[in-house]
């Protein structure tokens, strides 16, 4: 029996796809409004992609990334960092987003062990909210306290600063940047090796999009004190937010950028860590080389794939496409805030979210007891509606929002209908939660 995370969930069992759709063996029919996790980008029933997969396959099953290499592995590396920031002169291909973190964070000790011949800079800090990932050392630098409580126990202890609010503190930028400076000079410069933060934060937030300023404060304190920036894009980036890299909308150039999710569409786990040169020639120092990989470290047939998938975006001219719905779809999200309890439409490209709120004039919380954003989802999904949730990261635990995350080349017809289903699933649960918030007033 297939060992399913939660155990009393009855799973649809999907036969089928077609663009942002998805279609089960008991002939219902899905709109998947975040492609999974952001991963589906190109959405489904991909074709073309999969001959060209299958291709592919016929001619190396398998390169240790140590022994071997391919011509379009090669390829993609060098279109990859065409298109970063031009401080960055290397990528690394891995095989998820917790991958990448912990491959950034070591590419970074490794770094700095060479350039201070000591051990000592091995502290990170991460925001709280935040995430990055399931794994040993991207768990422990997950700013979600309820996601590191079970397994606090087998984590090494790492350092979290709050991270801007634009909706409950818009003018928090500043206060946080100075936050991290203040954590630095506590921990002390010398044992500091990076800050992780996500440019637009996902999943752990409701997409929480910085204030003006903040990332190139951030920039000039992590120079100041020499520690490593590590940008985490693996939900914001890839063209999620209508750029290849949700740093550079923001005029930032970070020693490390983390990629995933969507880079393969999900025809394969595919992720990436892009390094500067700086860190790069650091490493390679007296003919040094990076002592860590994993098994499907620089995959060929990932890149493969990968590859396909950046010129499909390009071919298409989704990045564009991506701005111009993020746009219409933020409008007309922010009907939905005629609702009294529907607030905050926010995001870039289509990485988008809404807030559930039981007061707008304060911006007070539903208590998490009322488990409203488990709800909506319930409700959206009998409606046809696939769509994600961040619950949980106000610094008292509560916080409810919906995340919207289609296709980049989803079609105004999926969006009206998107839309649809998430008025008629709001107007199903007003009176419900009308009553919820008498009862909480």
């Amino acid at each position: 029996m297939l060992f399913h995370r939660r155990f009393e969930h009855r799973y649809p069992r999907i036969v089928r796809g077609h663009g942002a759709y998805l279609h089960d063996d008991e002939g219902h029919a899905y709109l998947d409004a975040v492609g999974g996790a952001g991963v589906a980008i190109l959405g489904h029933g991909l074709e073309a992609l999969a001959t060209q997969a299958a291709e592919s396959m016929r001619h190396v099953s398998y390169l240790h990334g140590t022994q071997f290499t391919t011509p379009e592995l090669e390829a993609y590396g060098e279109r990859l960092v065409a298109l970063a920031p031009d401080n960055i002169s290397h990528v690394l291909l891995m095989g998820s987003g917790s991958d990448a973190v912990e491959t950034a964070i070591k590419l970074a000790y490794q770094y700095y062990v060479g350039k201070t011949g000591t051990r000592r800079k091995r502290k990170v800090i991460a925001t709280q909210p935040g995430y990055h990932g399931a794994t040993g050392l991207a768990l422990a630098v997950t700013g979600k306290p309820r996601d590191r409580l079970l397994f606090q126990g087998l984590l090494h202890e790492q350092c979290f600063v709050p991270a801007p609010d634009g909706y409950r503190r818009p003018e928090s930028g500043e206060a946080c940047a100075e936050a991290l400076e203040r954590k630095i000079v506590e921990e002390g410069p010398e044992d500091c090796l990076a800050f992780i933060v996500e440019p637009v934060i996902g999943a752990s937030m409701g997409i929480g999009v910085p204030p003006p300023g903040y990332l190139q404060r951030v920039r000039e304190i992590c120079d100041r004190h020499d520690i490593a920036l590590i940008c985490d894009e693996v939900m914001c980036g890839f063209g999620r937010c209508g750029a290849w890299f949700a740093s550079s909308l923001f005029d930032v150039k970070p020693d490390i950028i983390i990629q995933g999710k969507g880079m393969a569409a999900g025809l394969v786990p595919l992720s990436a860590v892009y390094a500067s040169r700086t860190l790069v020639e650091g490493v390679h120092r007296d003919g040094g080389n990076f002592t860590h990989g994993f098994t499907f470290t620089n995959h060929a047939l990932s890149a493969a794939i990968g590859l396909r998938v950046l010129e499909e975006v390009e071919r298409q001219g989704l990045l564009a496409h991506v701005r111009r719905q993020g746009e219409v779809l933020r409008e007309r999200l922010r009907e939905l805030t005629a609702f009294s309890w529907v607030d905050d439409v926010r995001g870039l490209g289509l990485f988008c979210g809404f807030e559930l709120v039981a007061d707008k004039a304060t911006r007070r919380a539903f208590p998490r007891s009322a488990k409203l954003a488990e709800r909506v989802l319930q409700r959206a999904m009998a409606r046809g509606g696939n769509f994600y949730f961040s619950i949980g990261y106000l610094p008292d635990g509560t916080g409810d929002s919906i995340l919207v995350m289609p296709p980049y080349n989803v079609t105004s017809a999926e969006l009206e209908h998107l839309v649809a289903i998430l008025r008629d699933t709001l107007t199903d649960l007003d009176p419900e939660v009308q009553a919820l918030s008498r009862s909480a007033a």
